[in-house]
Formats: structure tokens, C-alpha cells, sequence
């Protein structure tokens, strides 16, 4: 599929319950999402998962393999229980990741950052808070499993796959931390 046709096709799914599924050339499962914003390089979406949605996700759109609008009986569920009533869209500006990063940091949310690439030993998980922000990379202060955190984890843009924030893990995360 075309990079143009993909852009179409999310551009077209924006403030519908045309819910797209995908997938990512890094991972053979797929993915839900209702389409907030789309720009020439990234999309961010609200992930759907068993009727219930589950935070903001911003990915490439060159990392999607396959994209298809559905249109099936558990988006007419969802659209019958107004699933999407009373979500608003966040300020986050998609020109690049830098600008994504420029829009997050003022929220002081925690956001996870992610490489998902299996085929690589460069994969990571981290999240916590932006803490500087380059042309090429961010500077990161992460938290992990046990509450500890690791500070100046520096995170080039070409890494990233993922960057996800106010999903069901880090809401809950962030009610037990105190900002680093």
C-alpha cells in the first residue's frame, strides 16, 4: 500500500467510528484504533481493545504494513454505546517527533516511549517524563517495575515505533508516583 493511500484512508476515518486496524511491519498482530490526527509522517489515534478504549498512540505511518477501515458488527457496538462520547482530542502538534515530544512535555503526563522491533537488540520500553528535547533525540527520565527511575536516557527519534500516554498502565502508574 501506498504511503498516499494510507494517509487518504486515515485522513478519511478522523472523528468517525470508521475504526482501522493495522499492522506494523515489527509486529504480526494488529492493532484498533479510532483516528484523531494524521500528518505526512505520523497518526495518533485512541487504541481500542474489547470495547473499551485505552489511551493515545502515535506511531509511523511508514510502519504500517497493512491498514483496512472496518466496519463490522464490534464497530457497530461501539458506535451504539457511544464509546467515543466525551473524548477529546490532545493538542499534539505531528509534524515530527520533536514536535510531538514539544506538545507532551507541558501536559506532565507520564508517556511511554517504545521500540518494538523484535529484530533488533534495540528494543526498549521506557516510560516517565521528557526532560530535554534535541532535534534528533529527547532526553528521558524513566521509572521501571519496581518504581525506580533512571535519568538522561537519551532516545534518538529514528529509534522510536511507539509513544503512547494516558492509556490504563501509566494512568495507574502515575497515581502511585511523585514526579521525579
Amino acid at each position: 500500500m501506498k504511503k498516499s493511500d494510507k494517509i487518504n484512508l486515515l485522513h478519511n476515518a478522523i472523528g468517525t467510528y470508521d475504526i482501522c486496524r493495522c499492522v506494523f511491519n515489527y509486529d504480526p498482530g494488529y492493532w484498533y484504533f479510532y483516528i484523531l490526527d494524521v500528518s505526512e509522517n505520523l497518526v495518533l489515534g485512541i487504541h481500542e481493545v474489547d470495547f473499551m478504549l485505552d489511551g493515545f498512540q502515535i506511531r509511523k505511518i511508514s510502519d504500517i504494513k497493512k491498514l483496512k477501515i472496518g466496519d463490522g458488527i464490534c464497530q457497530k457496538i461501539n458506535e451504539e454505546n457511544r464509546l467515543l462520547d466525551g473524548i477529546e482530542k490532545p493538542s499534539i502538534t505531528l509534524s515530527s517527533w520533536q514536535s510531538v515530544f514539544e506538545s507532551l512535555q507541558p501536559l506532565n503526563k507520564l508517556v511511554i516511549v517504545e521500540n518494538e522491533k523484535t529484530d533488533n537488540d534495540n528494543n526498549f520500553f521506557y516510560m516517565g517524563y521528557v526532560t530535554e528535547i534535541k532535534k534528533s533525540y529527547i532526553v528521558f527520565s524513566s521509572v521501571d517495575a519496581d518504581g525506580v527511575w533512571d535519568d538522561n536516557i537519551k532516545i534518538s527519534y529514528s529509534e522510536i515505533t511507539r509513544v503512547s500516554f494516558d492509556d490504563r498502565y501509566s494512568r495507574t502508574w502515575q497515581k502511585y508516583l511523585t514526579q521525579h
